[in-house]
């Protein structure tokens, strides 16, 4: 069965990677494309920022004239036309002048428009017009804009024309040039749009088939890990029985069943390895030194076991039983979840991937329960070694997570850690990572362990104080200096719950709707909860 699982892991890694090449390539190109779209957009911004300035120039230097004129009296024109005409220098600028320059193209329509002017338009009001003319000095065709006004006569004043006429050309020059420029970089923008749309496509892809991935992998892990289970759970189970005789023969076939989990652990570890970078995998706690067997866990716990494999639950009720435990079961996270709020259990023992609801889903459903059912301990049991989903689980609300094939001493360490840490405390206060705590203080030598646990609660208690004064003055950058110098210490210890419950405090701080008493808590109960968990993991260990 393992050479086909790993036959099928095979052909769909390299159909997944093929395709993540081609995903990967596609993105990059689409990136290439996207910083050359922003370097010609900036290169067009900076085209049209020098070309606006030429058009600030030509207004400030365009060349203007006057004209005014009455019925009797004819018109007259200022002297400044004669630049516009490009006359001689000396000779008189006069509107019969103005009026030879017309270009032919433009000719007839002037002169309707002026027939139309006098017998039509609203007096008292400036009339626009544009048209071309050729100069007389070299033949160039320039631009001119009239803005004439008819003004009605009055007693002490005729009937009378005003008019002022300017040169436009450069500013006809310029509106073109920044008008194609706007063009193009409204065309520019439309294009970096699509690509922005294909990166987001191209992005979704790859999420899509990295979901594809984490999926198959989780499904062969499961399928691998629980025959494993079971064949493991059936082994230890067996060494009670089995006499000097067949001890060789069960020792034999318990090192073929390491093997084979490592075999299995060495495919889900190479499967899920993302960019030839191989993932962390998260260790079971080491067995306490603790009484003999017969002793079992104190107390006869009521433990609630939640496993839907029937050869798994069999295993698993027979470990517990051995360690002195009461044992309920039930088939589905559901299930469990109705017997954790019918009935009073000391603990709960759950399988990751169950039918209906997996054991996710039914922690964070435990833990939304009312009373003390919300805070019952809860370890799981997954198919996966990885630590990314430990971590995740355990977010979640989980007290522990033990990776399957379940061992006899791993469980029995979970148990009395879960029983220790779990009772009489609030869904969320004292959230450790029992693990990261554990090898925290199992690095240094024995002598600095304990002073490394007073300096720790002294640190955490020092930078909670920071973050409670700068909260009560409103400091803000003082609170994300103790924020960060507190952070730092907890998870040096695995104290989760004091970093979760700051993050939801300074997230909710944006928000304008924070309150700071579920840190205060959390704080509280890690410093009472630390001397315990110092006690029942570490220094069983010296």
């Amino acid at each position: 069965m393992v050479e086909i699982l790993t036959a099928r892991l095979d052909r769909s890694e390299r159909a997944l990677r093929d395709a993540e090449t081609a995903l990967e390539s596609r993105m990059k190109e689409l990136y290439r494309a996207n910083q050359e779209l922003r370097l010609r957009e900036n290169d067009l911004a900076r085209k049209l920022e020098i070309e606006s300035a030429l058009l600030l120039g030509a207004l400030s230097n365009a060349q203007m004239a006057t004209a005014y004129g009455e019925r009797d009296r004819g018109f007259t024109v200022s002297d400044s036309a004669g630049s516009i005409l490009g006359t001689p220098e000396g000779e008189e600028a006069t509107l019969e002048k103005l009026v030879e320059a017309i270009h032919p193209l433009d000719r007839d329509r002037i002169m309707r428009e002026g027939i139309q002017f006098f017998r039509d338009r609203t007096t008292g009001v400036a009339h626009r017009y544009e048209h071309r003319i050729i100069r007389q000095d070299n033949g160039e065709t320039r631009w001119l804009r009239w803005s004439i006004k008819r003004e009605p006569g009055t007693e002490e004043r005729p009937s009378h024309i005003v008019a002022m006429v300017r040169d436009i050309t450069e500013e006809r020059r310029n509106e073109r040039s920044v008008r194609a420029l706007q063009l193009r970089a409204e065309r520019r923008v439309r294009e970096l749009a699509t690509l922005q749309l294909e990166l987001a496509a191209a992005k979704t892809q790859v999420e899509d088939a990295l979901n594809a991935r984490n999926r198959f992998i989780s499904e062969m892990a499961h399928a691998i890990r629980t025959p494993l289970a079971s064949l493991t759970g059936g082994l230890e189970l067996l060494e009670t029985y089995v006499h000097e005789d067949g001890a060789k023969d069960l020792a034999v076939a318990r090192e073929a069943a390491e093997q084979l989990g490592e075999l299995a652990s060495r495919l889900i570890e190479e499967a899920a390895a993302d960019d030839g970078k191989h993932p962390v995998l998260a260790q079971d706690p080491p067995a306490m030194e603790t009484p003999g067997a017969a002793e079992g866990i104190p107390d006869r716990p009521r433990v609630l076991l939640a496993e839907d494999t029937e050869s798994n639950r069999y295993v698993v009720e027979r470990l517990l039983a051995e360690l002195g435990c009461d044992v309920t079961s039930v088939e589905n996270g559901a299930a469990a979840v109705e017997a954790v709020r019918r009935e009073g259990f000391d603990l709960v023992v759950m399988d990751v991937m169950m039918p209906i609801m997996n054991g996710e889903q039914a922690t964070q459903a435990i833990r939304a329960l009312a009373g003390p059912a919300a805070r019952t301990p809860i370890i799981g049991a997954t198919a996966h070694s990885l630590q990314s989903e430990r971590e995740r689980l355990l977010a979640a609300g989980m007290t522990a997570c033990l990776a399957k094939p379940v061992r006899k001493d791993a469980l029995e360490t979970a148990i009395r850690t879960a029983l220790i840490s779990g009772r009489d405390v609030r869904r969320n206060e004292a959230r450790f990572d029992h693990e990261l705590f554990r090898r925290t203080f199992s690095e240094l030598p024995s002598a600095y362990r304990k002073r490394m646990r007073d300096a720790a609660k002294t640190d955490i208690t020092k930078y909670a104080s920071d973050v409670l004064s700068a909260v009560e003055t409103d400091a803000e950058e003082a609170l994300s200096k103790a924020a960060h110098s507190l952070t730092g210490v907890a998870l040096n210890i695995g104290a989760i719950g004091i970093v979760e419950e700051l993050s939801a405090y300074r997230e909710a701080r944006r928000d304008g709707e924070a309150s700071i008493e579920a840190f205060r808590e959390a704080v509280a109960a890690c410093l009472l909860a630390v001397d315990d968990l110092y006690e029942a993991l570490v220094a069983t260990d010296q």
